[in-house]
């Protein structure tokens, strides 16, 4: 049977959350489905889903209402705009629209919380797949957040209610946030090592899904010491020390910042340090690096980590510092914290570039995955998907 799919991407921004998406699109039409994808980001959509034969289609915008860190899951889907009651109505109708007229035979999510509440509605065949950040644990109420806090259950809960609460307007049997996954397969797509939450009992983790959003190779310039790779944003605090410390130690650097001026990028380079004006092929520059600094992007730590390269992190929202502070507390990499000056980046790098005891940890990190192969993870979910639709 030819099945008709949907892919919900309704919140969270950036290549991590569609390139995935892509690799389990272009499964699903080798199996004879069709595919359209309902995204937050159309024109990020379009250019992730080029050349392949799937219907895209903008969905409504939320209005962000941020007042600091959120503590639990719950608390994220508030301030990314749960809070307004009117356009969650507003986006439930759309969604559960869109979906009557679509009559898909599986709906797959990331971090679409009212497409699965409209999909539950509907009593449609559904998933969710994500990061340990979008795809909690099944508990109630929703854990914190915050591994180096200690947050009251009473605060916890608070969240919890409000969430519930506005759910159970358009779903009655939504009980607690948990419920919103109620009936959904779940695609952890992560290690165990990267969960955001800790080892978590009782789940599948099927391991990162890997789709390169560039093929531009790296021009290594000569320089003493270890090559380093970077990829970060023009916005992170740390970009300005970290490019002045590798420039002053002469080590061979290559990387892409996003959002970078043109004139900028010109100002920044030097005889040792190159920066692209396009994103570099991760899979390559990791391959040939000795040390890697990045925001913290899922994607982009998980290769780094299994090609067993020692990694500072410089992380640039929460999602990012919950991993760093995960991966850091198990050896697995440096992380620049908020916490800390900018120009402190210069000895986390020294210290990430130096440790030894860092370099083991991320060789045996490498050999316990080794012959990790994204594609049987990506069939996998699309087989189980399919059989779920018929």
């Amino acid at each position: 049977m030819a099945c008709r799919i949907v892919i919900a991407c309704e919140m969270g921004g950036g290549w991590g959350h569609v390139l995935p998406f892509r690799a389990i699109a272009r499964e699903f039409l080798r199996r004879g489905s069709s595919v359209s994808v309902l995204c937050c980001d159309a024109r990020r959509a379009h250019q992730a889903f080029t050349g392949l034969d799937v219907a895209i289609e903008q969905s409504p915008a939320w209005k962000i209402l941020k007042t600091g860190f959120s503590l639990n899951y719950a608390q994220c889907i508030w301030g990314n705009g749960y809070w307004d009651g009117e356009r969650f109505r507003e986006q439930f109708a759309w969604w559960t629209g869109r979906l009557r007229e679509h009559k898909p035979h599986f709906v797959l999510t990331d971090y679409s919380p009212t497409a699965l509440l409209a999909a539950l509605s509907l009593d449609l065949p559904r998933g969710a797949l994500g990061t340990g950040f979008t795809l909690p644990p099944d508990l109630s109420p929703m854990p914190g957040l915050h591994p180096w806090l200690s947050l009251p259950e009473k605060e916890l809960a608070r969240t919890e209610d409000m969430l519930v609460e506005r759910v159970r307007g358009a779903v009655p049997s939504v009980d607690s946030v948990a419920r919103i996954f109620c009936g959904a397969r779940r695609f952890l797509t992560i290690f165990p090592e990267t969960d955001h939450y800790g080892n978590r009992e009782g789940e599948t983790f099927r391991g990162p899904i890997f789709e390169s959003g560039s093929d531009a190779g790296c021009d290594w310039p000569e320089g003493d010491g270890p090559r380093v790779f970077f990829y970060l944003s023009s916005a992170n605090r740390c970009l300005p020390d970290l490019l002045d410390h590798l420039r002053t130690r002469g080590l061979p650097a290559v990387g892409y910042v996003r959002d970078l001026p043109e004139s900028d990028r010109q100002k920044a380079q030097s005889a040792t340090l190159r920066i692209s004006p396009k994103p570099v092929d991760i899979f390559r520059a990791t391959a040939q690096c000795g040390v890697a600094v990045t925001h913290g992007g899922y994607s982009t730590t998980a290769q780094v980590l299994l090609m067993g390269v020692r990694m500072l992190v410089c992380p640039e929202q929460l999602e990012q510092t919950i991993q760093a502070h995960r991966l850091n507390a198990q050896g697995l990499c440096q992380f620049a914290s908020f916490l800390g000056k900018p120009g402190g980046v210069r000895e986390k790098f020294d210290l990430a570039a130096g440790s030894a005891e860092l370099g083991r940890n991320a060789a045996a990190f490498a050999a316990r995955y080794a012959g990790y192969d994204s594609s049987r993870t990506v069939s996998g979910i699309v087989r189980e998907c399919l059989e779920a639709a018929a």
